[in-house]
């Protein structure tokens, strides 16, 4: 009976190994590293159509993305674009804060 016990742990440690490894695989296939191209922001006006603000490198530009294509519409401001993506987060905290204190109520 110990035998087939330490058979049974042992096809356990072999089968759950395989599992992490294609899982691990597979997150890496899925959600690629960190690359060079960030879409921060994407306001949809229609189903594939909308306007995104991405960042390529140390540039920031907002393109137009519809069905068969995708345009440049400009380039932005540095400085611009970082202090709104901050004043954002800041006022999502706040109304974050804001909703959890009205919840709590």
């Amino acid at each position: 009976m110990g035998l087939e016990l330490i058979k049974v742990f042992g096809a356990l440690l072999v089968t759950l190994g395989a599992v992490y490894l294609m899982l691990r695989f597979l997150k890496q296939k899925m959600m690629p590293q960190k690359g060079i191209i960030e879409m921060l922001h994407y306001q949809s006006f229609g189903p594939k159509k909308g306007i995104a603000v991405i960042k390529i490198l140390n540039e920031y530009m907002a393109i137009g993305v519809a069905d068969q294509n995708i345009s440049l519409l400009s380039k932005l401001d540095r400085d611009d674009v970082e202090t709104t993506l901050k004043t954002e987060s800041t006022e999502d905290k706040t109304m974050h804060k804001w909703l959890r204190g009205r919840h709590n109520v």
